[in-house]
Formats: C-alpha cells, structure tokens, sequence
C-alpha cells in the first residue's frame, strides 16, 4: 500500500527577535543540555516552511528559536548549530556583527536554516528536513552541547516548541511565533489527514477499489470524514467513511479498463476546522514506468555543484528501459506517509525527460525557484527515506530508506538499478555508477 500525508496551512507573521518575562522555573542546561553553563535554550523550530513566517529577505526558510532565560545578554557568536549529532561542528555563527548575535536577558534569536550564509550570520549552510533529524546548540569548542534535540516528520507550517518557554513540555503551535514568546501559539487544531491508500495495488477492471486513510484531531472533537470521487466530466459522489479507530475507510468501484477516477478526503470537528486532502486518483490497469532511484547524495560540502554553482543534496532516477520516460507530473519525497511531498512540473518535458539508458538528476535544495529539477525537500544526512511516485499521487514507482551518512559520499546501486547498494567516495551524479 501507498501512503500520503496532508495538513492544513496557517499561515503567520514574523518577529525577528522580542523580549518576555523570564521563567523562574527553568533550570539550568534547559533539560536538554550537556553540561554547559550557558543558560540558552531551543525553544521553537519549524521544519516545513511554505507559508508561515519569512526572514529578513521574505524567503519562507526554515528556522529554529533560542531562548536566553539568563539574567545578562549571551552574544553567541562563535557558537555552532548543526542538524547532525554526528557533525556538531556543521556551522560556526560568525563574529561579524554583534548587535544581530547577542541574545538579551529573557529574549530570542532565530537562526534561518536555509543552506544561504552569505545573507547574515544568522543564516546557516544546512537546512532542516521535514522527515525529521536532529537540532544542536554548542560551545566554541565544538564539543559541549548547550541544547539538542531529535524530532520526527513535521506538518507544514506548524511549529514544534516548549510551552511555557524553556520547559520540558512540548507543544505543536497552527500559529507559530519565531522570536516571541510561545505563550501567544495557537491551542486549537485542525484535523490532520495522513496515510492515505489504496487497495488493492494493481487495480484491474471489475475490482473494488478501498481507499483508506488515517484521521485524527489533537483536540479530540472530530465531527465527521468523508469521501469524495468523481470520473472526469462526470458529477462528484459523497460518501462518509467508516471509522476503526483512527483509520476511516469506503469501498467504491468496480470501474472499467482504463477508467481514471479521482477522488479526495475531507475532515471537519466541532470548532468547524476543515482539512481537505489533495485531489489523488487511481487508474484501472495503470502499469507504471520502471525507473530506479539509482544514487544519492544526502551531505554535500565539496563534492559536486548545480548549474548555480551551489552544493546541494541530490537524487540520480534511472531509466533502464528502451523508452525515453518524462518524470514531469510525478512526485518526489523524503517521508513514506507523505508522497506527494513535491510534484515535479510538467513545464519543461525536454528537461524532465530520461532517455532510455539515460540518467536525470533531482537537486533536493528545496529552491524550486532555479528550475524545474530543483524540488522542495531535503535530504536528511541523519537517514530518511527517498520515494518516487507515479502523477495520480498513489503508485509508488520506486523507494529507499537510507540510514546516517558520510559527507561527500553518495549511496547507490551497483550495477545500476540492482538490488545491491554501495557506497562512493567518488559520486557520480547523471552517470554510471562506477
């Protein structure tokens, strides 16, 4: 079975840094830290940012908040902040400019993980990943930890932080608050829709098709679900969904040879919050493309540049087959329960399309904006998953779940598309792997 995952997006202002009254019950290393007298703390991040908050330049970067609840101001300049625990030295935030890296007594600071540091000492050279890793403060030394943390796969637009600030209590906010206190965040949710699949796999003419999903309010007042079909040029069918537990599920069908049905999930409770899933669809006797996610390279430092010069993670699709295959329409991601992460565009068929033989290379820098093989995750160095997924969002053409990394080495099959995965010290990224 296929699964995909949805939210709702909240969308939210920005604060780059405000002041709120200390929290006397906060104590010391913020119970995250490793034995460092400095009394800051992580205290919100947001690791999937499409419309919530944006930094100085009006990008919508991801971020994380620091949290001083010390008595005097912390300049933390010369400090690092990684994404990795095995890299706690992943970027140093520079002594250029103490007026925008000193924390006052009580305040926040947010660092915008966005992989650009040419735009301020706040900016790093790494990026979060939604799929989940991990968030580290350390000293100048490069050894002992102030606060760390390992979160998991993340909702669009929504923040993860302490409530109160600096406790150990953490909270998902629909409002974040980046350089503010987390007092102000949102307490009531929408349902989330997550999972979405269908069975079974290869849908033959005749067959009943059920599509299931699962569904759950963090407020506990789930009102109803349903599902909505349609065949093109044809008149929509609701139908509500039938619970067990968490999982709702209908039957529809069967459907003749051919037919292309499309169909979406919404969710609604009682504080009148609607979630609607994307619009998916199923073929009957759908046969998918054989293409193989053949390489990748999940920390890239020094190894290999973009057209823009720039060294971003990336993702090699092979086509082995005799036909050339267009990757324009299907979807690219790093989270198994969420597929339809980023859907590659149909604009530039010359560019998308892997000859037969041929080799295409993804640059997972979450930059759409610099073409159209520039897709909108990351890659996690921590491990994660990679999937590739036909255009109706449920046919999952290939997968691979990888775990920690080494920088500047890629992981691939060897002979290309096999079964037998390597590892490269020389990374061959649109080429034979070798």
């Amino acid at each position: 079975m296929k699964a995909v995952k949805f939210f709702i997006l909240i969308v939210t202002g920005l604060i780059i840094m405000t002041g709120c009254s200390l929290d006397e019950s906060i104590t010391d290393n913020g119970g995250g830290g490793g034995g460092s007298d400095y009394k800051l703390i992580i205290n919100e991040y947001l690791a999937s940012n499409d419309a919530c908050c944006t930094d100085e330049n009006g990008e919508y970067d991801d971020w994380f908040e620091i949290y001083n609840y010390d008595s005097v101001a912390i300049n933390i300049a010369g400090m690092y902040v990684s994404d990795s625990r095995n890299d706690y030295q992943k970027y140093q935030i520079p002594k250029t400019d103490a007026a925008k890296t000193t924390v006052q007594p009580g305040r926040f600071i947010v660092i915008w993980c966005d992989g650009q540091p040419e735009q301020g000492p706040l900016h790093t050279n790494f990026k979060l990943s939604s799929g989940g890793e991990d968030i580290s403060l350390v000293e100048e030394d490069g050894r002992t930890v102030i606060d760390e943390l390992t979160y998991g796969p993340q909702t669009t637009d929504v923040s993860e932080g302490r409530l109160p600030d600096g406790s150990d209590t953490w909270k998902s906010f629909t409002t974040p608050t980046p350089g503010a206190s987390n007092s102000g965040g949102s307490s009531t949710f929408p349902p989330s829709i997550s999972s979405i699949t269908i069975e079974p796999d290869t849908i033959n003419a005749g067959d009943n098709v059920t599509i299931t999903a699962e569904v759950t309010d963090q407020d506990g007042d789930l009102k109803s679900v349903t599902l909505t079909y349609f065949i093109q040029d044809s008149s929509a069918t609701d139908m509500a969904m039938t619970a067990n537990g968490d999982i709702y599920s209908a039957i529809v069908g069967p459907f003749d040879d051919g037919t292309r049905v499309f169909f979406y999930i919404t969710a609604d409770d009682q504080e009148n919050h609607v979630t609607k899933s994307d619009t998916l669809s199923f073929e009957v006797g759908y046969i998918p493309p054989v293409l193989y996610i053949n390489e990748f390279l999940a920390s890239n430092d020094s190894c290999c540049t973009d057209e823009h010069g720039e060294y971003d993670d990336w993702i090699e699709i092979y086509n082995p087959g005799p036909d050339a295959v267009d990757i324009g329409g299907m979807y690219i991601s790093d989270d198994l329960t969420d597929v339809t992460a980023w859907q590659i565009p149909t604009t530039a068929p010359d560019t998308t399309t892997i000859p037969a033989g041929g080799f295409l290379v993804l640059w997972a820098d979450k930059q759409p904006e610099q073409g159209v093989l520039h897709v909108k995750i990351k890659l996690s160095s921590g491990g994660e998953d990679i999937v590739l997924t036909a255009p109706n969002g449920t046919t999952e053409i290939d997968s691979y779940t990888f775990d920690a990394q080494t920088t500047d080495v890629s992981e691939g099959r060897y002979p290309d598309g096999s079964d037998t995965w390597q590892f490269f010290n020389t990374p061959t990224p649109g080429a034979s792997n070798q």
